[in-house]
């Protein structure tokens, strides 16, 4: 998956990224948030499948990543479109999901990667890879989403990591 994250967060500087630029303009996100948390953009259509496909990837392959679906005409279209990319990281820093936030009024509001025999919600944490690079032997607080967890440790709150849940998840929801 390091070439989807490399593909996204590149992405996220081109002229084509306005809408993701303006979005993180106004959330007030510095460039070393958006490259401690490898932060992206998805664009158009295909063209992470067509990045892929120049790669040498197979289509089985590309499909098999959850990252490009197959739509009723027959046409590989990418998964995440126009949408704020997060990559979702073990422990150690290797990306095994992603998490995409739509920019304008479209729906679902956020879109994430197919569960799969290395990404399972239940089991990770958003931003325990960049949380274990300050001091959480104490204390680690637990926040709702990827947003509340990139501001906090942007303001020095480093401890800081978020359930990876959706809101129908009832099994997942804290107690208030």
């Amino acid at each position: 998956m390091n070439l989807q994250l490399g593909f996204y967060h590149e992405n996220l500087y081109k002229p084509e990224a306005k809408i993701a630029q303006e979005y993180i303009k106004s959330r007030k996100l510095n460039n070393e948030t958006l490259k401690s948390f490898k932060i992206g953009f998805s664009g158009k259509f295909d063209e992470l499948y067509q990045a892929l496909k120049k790669q040498g990837f197979q289509d089985l392959e590309i499909l098999e990543s959850g990252l490009v679906n197959k739509n009723d005409n027959g046409k590989y279209i990418d998964r995440y479109r126009n949408r704020l990319m997060f990559p979702i990281c073990d422990a150690r820093g290797r990306v095994i999901a992603f998490g995409g936030r739509v920019l304008d009024d479209s729906k679902p509001k956020y879109i994430n990667s197919p569960e799969n025999i290395v990404y399972s919600k239940g089991r990770n944490l958003f931003g325990l890879n960049v949380a274990k690079k300050g001091d959480i032997k104490k204390r680690i607080l637990v926040v709702e989403g990827y947003m509340d967890v990139i501001s906090l440790h942007q303001r020095g709150i480093t401890n800081v990591v978020a359930a990876l849940r959706n809101s129908n998840d009832s099994t997942t929801r804290m107690a208030s």
